[in-house]
């Protein structure tokens, strides 16, 4: 990626004039991870809503297409690979497709600025934080580091164009919304989803009231607990808790054994998951699953539900100390506010009303 920061430097002389007028072959980009593509939904159908005759691109990882492969707002998807072999490569197809506006909701850095002004494209509008960004005068819209959900940022670039329809919900292919039973579902049980991890460590609860939580859950309820997650980590923490248990009777283990499209079905088809800030709980957001959200060093009012209030929780603690540490070194002393008690309380809470 050297490279590529290098020959930034010099692309900004090479940036085609802005034209707002020239609004007809969109590309939108959200080509990092799980959550951060499900929140950029929105925007995206904010402009199929408002433009409905936009011709809109969607670039995304090719990671995450399988959640997006019939997704209806978009016309094309063209898949995100790393590398310069690949940003060359996608010039190519950007030309082609005569982009004219760029929506960077969220990117990779320095490959964005990179293919972005390569493409030909006339605007280029990015959400970021970082009012001193070094290429700003290259965008179409004045950064902001105001306070304000994710959602709400990424729908002020579709702003500039002034849309008449403004669309705050998350969705993603309509295909997950229907059941395959995955879980295989019996009558008179809850199926109760626990996401133990995340992609930054500072951001899980601890383990250790993981384990009291489901040794409350599995003695007090007709339940079954459903371990999800992916990666190692997150499978070391899974099987910890699965130890600690000392029985598999009602604990159906799909951490690091379920595919992307497999996580979609199972998440729907939970009565309850309780997890910390992630691109699960992002994605049971959108499938309109109950959650119960745990939150310490990250802002639940930048980063948690914005819709459908009424089937999530939210436990917030002042845990924002931990963010003057470097992220590798950052404790999960902020998470470890969040009492197991303050989380009983709240799936009681949950449970009892839909019964």
């Amino acid at each position: 990626m050297k490279i590529l920061k290098y020959i930034n430097k010099l692309l900004p002389i090479f940036k085609k004039e802005n034209n707002p007028k020239k609004f007809q072959n969109i590309l939108v980009v959200s080509n990092t991870g799980l959550g951060d593509t499900i929140l950029g939904t929105p925007a995206i159908k904010t402009l199929r809503k408002s433009f409905p005759n936009l011709h809109i691109t969607f670039l995304l990882h090719k990671k995450i297409y399988p959640l997006f492969k019939d997704f209806e707002y978009v016309d094309d998807i063209l898949l995100y690979l790393p590398g310069v072999f690949h940003q060359i490569k996608l010039v190519k197809e950007l030309r082609k497709k005569k982009i004219d506006t760029i929506f960077l909701l969220h990117s990779n850095a320095p490959e964005d600025i990179f293919f972005s002004i390569l493409s030909g494209a006339n605007n280029i509008l990015k959400m970021t934080d970082n009012i001193n960004h070094e290429y700003k005068d290259i965008f179409l819209n004045t950064l902001c580091s105001e306070k304000k959900h994710v959602i709400e940022k990424k729908i002020d670039l579709i702003k500039f164009f002034h849309p008449k329809i403004l669309d705050t919900t998350m969705s993603i292919a309509k295909q997950f919304s229907n059941s395959k039973n995955f879980l295989q579902k019996e009558k008179n049980i809850r199926y109760i989803g626990l996401q133990v991890g995340a992609q930054d460590s500072y951001k899980m609860w601890p383990i250790e009231k993981f384990i009291e939580l489901s040794k409350f859950l599995l003695q007090t309820y007709s339940c079954k607990l459903i371990l999800l997650g992916a990666t190692n980590l997150e499978q070391k923490l899974t099987n910890q808790l699965i130890t600690s248990l000392n029985t598999n009777q009602n604990i159906i283990n799909k951490c690091g054994k379920s595919s992307l499209e497999e996580l979609a079905y199972l998440v729907k088809e939970l009565d309850l998951l309780i997890t910390n800030d992630t691109g699960t709980m992002h994605l049971a957001i959108a499938l309109q699953t109950p959650t119960l959200c745990l939150f310490g060093p990250t802002d639940s009012k930048v980063y948690g539900p914005y819709q459908d209030f009424h089937l999530h929780d939210i436990i917030q603690k002042d845990g924002f100390f931990v963010n003057t540490e470097p992220k590798k070194q950052r404790s999960d002393a902020g998470m470890d506010l969040i009492s197991v008690d303050e989380v009983k309380s709240l799936v009681e809470k949950r449970l009892k009303t839909h019964d």
